[in-house]
């Protein structure tokens, strides 16, 4: 998870993406899919009944996702936010960014607000063929075992 007061870093993304792809042929038995928009778009829960609903016009719901929550960081695991797609920026270094225009992807970004100023940033990998999202870290595609599945 990455936390920012002022935006997305892309330089976040860049060490996010790559540690992804180098890790998705690694002893990780999770690999990533890219997923159009319209199959993304609904409700999604996890196991224990959290869930996430993403809009067509890229604001989402998250109720209750305790995976989302940090000491410190103010952000809740709860509430309406925004999702994009990262995009590869087609620069030499393989930057990735976020977009709204994006229509498809691997890697989905969360921004949610904090309970203070600032917001709160979460990565999603799309796994399983597209049919499950995982929490995204920097060393690994999915950092625990909570899924979530289409609804």
């Amino acid at each position: 998870m990455k936390y920012s007061n002022k935006g997305r870093a892309v330089v976040t993304a860049t060490v996010v993406s790559s540690i992804l792809l180098l890790c998705a042929g690694c002893g990780n038995s999770e690999s990533v899919h890219e997923i159009k928009q319209g199959d993304l778009v609904g409700l999604w829960k996890d196991s224990t009944g959290n869930s996430i609903r993403f809009y067509g016009d890229h604001e989402l719901k998250v109720s209750g996702i305790s995976a989302f929550r940090s000491e410190g960081s103010g952000c809740t695991g709860r509430g309406v936010g925004q999702w994009s797609f990262y995009f590869e920026t087609g620069d030499s270094v393989g930057t990735l960014m976020t977009s709204d225009e994006a229509s498809e992807g691997s890697l989905i970004s969360i921004t949610l607000p904090e309970s203070g100023e600032g917001e709160c940033d979460v990565d999603l990998s799309v796994i399983d063929e597209g049919r499950s999202l995982c929490i995204a870290d920097l060393d690994q595609v999915c950092s625990s075992d909570l899924r979530f599945t289409r609804q």
